[in-house]
């Protein structure tokens, strides 16, 4: 097996390959003057990895290319460490439900398998997949920095609260929510808290963050709640529209992401990454 990665996942590709002892290389993109993507290997490949993470179309347009270009291919494993257009995960009338298209897209795609990472909906994708969480990278990292006492695991939201309530059942530790509303627009209109977080470290969980509007104000609520502290958990830093500003002016002691998306240049100050190399070199393993 080797490992081909696009254009934003060099990092990650290379940490796994070395992980792995397998060869990285490279999905050589080039682009026309009206911006049309072509993409091109330098040679064929029988079994391979694909590494990627798709935040906006022109990465998913990217992703279609190369697995096009592997078309000859005999075994192709897709890994999305970041799955776009995952928001848009319900079917109304007259919208459309991007989660899905791309999704039932992929299926015509030669793929094998499918790794994904801690994505917003959950893919019903009809090839094999193998559902990859962040949770127990953060609870290291969590155990190593905090006692159990210590601190609480807070949902930022209710969609949010399975995810975090096992965290916190793990940790042995406390839980609360910030339960919000948003108007027509996806505009976060209030939020409130439930559950007690005097004297804690509060750690919100979440699978990303964008805008940044909801930890922030979450922070804020905590803060204003008697809370020691807020550090936040994120898989994903989409960080839209310079939000990381937002974000290290806000109450928030630090926050916390994975490797999942690149950043250039890379992010500093309040942040911090963690890797998520083993875990994908983990859940290949189990696969292979």
């Amino acid at each position: 097996m080797e490992i081909i990665y696009t254009r934003n996942s060099q990092d990650v590709a290379k940490a796994v390959a070395q992980e792995l002892s397998w060869t990285a290389s490279p999905a050589n993109v080039r682009c026309f003057n009206n911006r049309e993507i072509c993409v091109s290997l330098e040679k064929s490949f029988r079994n391979c990895l694909v590494l990627t993470s798709t935040t906006n179309h022109d990465e998913w347009v990217e992703l279609f290319l190369l697995l096009d270009a592997l078309r000859n291919a005999k075994k192709i494993i897709l890994c999305l460490t970041y799955m776009g257009y995952s928001r848009q995960d319900r079917q109304l009338e007259n919208e459309s439900f991007g989660a899905d298209l791309w999704m039932r897209l992929l299926e015509t795609m030669n793929i094998s398998h499918c790794l994904i990472l801690d994505n917003h909906c959950e893919p019903m994708l009809r090839i094999p997949t193998h559902h990859m969480s962040a949770r127990k990278i953060f609870e290291m990292d969590i155990r190593s920095k905090y006692k159990s006492d210590q601190i609480a695991v807070v949902s930022p939201d209710l969609g949010g609260v399975y995810r975090a309530d096992l965290l916190a059942k793990s940790l042995g530790c406390g839980f609360a929510i910030c339960n919000k509303t948003k108007n027509v627009f996806g505009e976060l209109k209030k939020m409130y808290k439930l559950g007690d977080v005097a004297g804690k470290i509060c750690l919100l969980l979440d699978d990303m963050v964008d805008s940044g509007a909801t930890l922030c104000r979450a922070a804020e609520i905590l803060m204003e709640s008697g809370a020691a502290g807020v550090v936040a958990y994120c898989t994903h830093g989409v960080l839209s529209a310079g939000s990381w500003k937002k974000l290290e002016k806000s109450a928030l002691t630090e926050i916390v992401l994975t490797d999942s998306i690149a950043h250039q240049p890379p992010l500093t100050g309040k942040f911090r990454k963690l890797s998520i190399t083993s875990l994908i070199a983990e859940t290949i393993r189990c696969i292979l």
